[in-house]
């Protein structure tokens, strides 16, 4: 099977927004999580122990002539334990930040597939970044560090190193 998220267009609401599923090698696709016209998919991950465990986010995003929105209530964190056939809204279990969110960045440790980071732009000062040791159903915020914060549009990707389960690399500025 073949997965792939797709912002759509960014200049306004569209139905192609979401995560798509091929089971014929890319030849047809099907929608298999869609959130709304305004929010597209921004990230998808596979669990390479279990590909049947995925996590993906959306974003809420809207392009003007003279700049962006980029968060907003279709922003938001899933998770399918099934290949993609019914997917669970992790966005508001307990440790994660409450109110309008931005960007959503994540990562799956694979010595650890229990271990989920998650980098995020948020209001009320509860950006930063966030770890789950039980799959997703329960955060701990770790740091707000401006460093791995800043231009959170741009720069909101973390990965978690293969091999050790408390090493992650977040892109940014420097």
């Amino acid at each position: 099977m073949l997965f792939r998220s797709a912002l759509g267009d960014p200049w306004g609401p569209s139905p192609d927004r979401g995560v798509y599923r091929s089971k014929d090698g890319g030849r047809s696709w099907e929608k298999i999580l869609f959130r709304s016209e305004q929010a597209g998919a921004i990230d998808l991950i596979m669990d390479p122990a279990n590909p049947s465990v995925m996590y993906a986010s959306t974003l809420e995003l809207q392009r003007y002539p003279w700049g962006f929105r980029s968060a907003g209530p279709g922003t938001a964190l899933y998770k399918t334990t099934d290949g993609g056939d019914h997917w669970t809204d992790l966005t508001n279990r307990p440790g994660l930040p409450g109110g309008v969110k931005g960007r959503i960045g994540i990562a799956l440790a694979p010595s650890r597939p229990e271990r989920v980071w998650a980098i995020i732009d948020a209001e009320l000062g509860k950006k930063g970044v966030y770890r789950s040791d039980d799959a997703g159903q329960t955060w701990r915020h770790l740091t707000d560090d401006a460093e791995l914060t800043m231009r959170p549009w741009y720069y909101h990707h973390i990965f978690a190193d293969p091999k050790n389960p408390n090493l992650i690399y977040v892109l940014n500025v420097g």
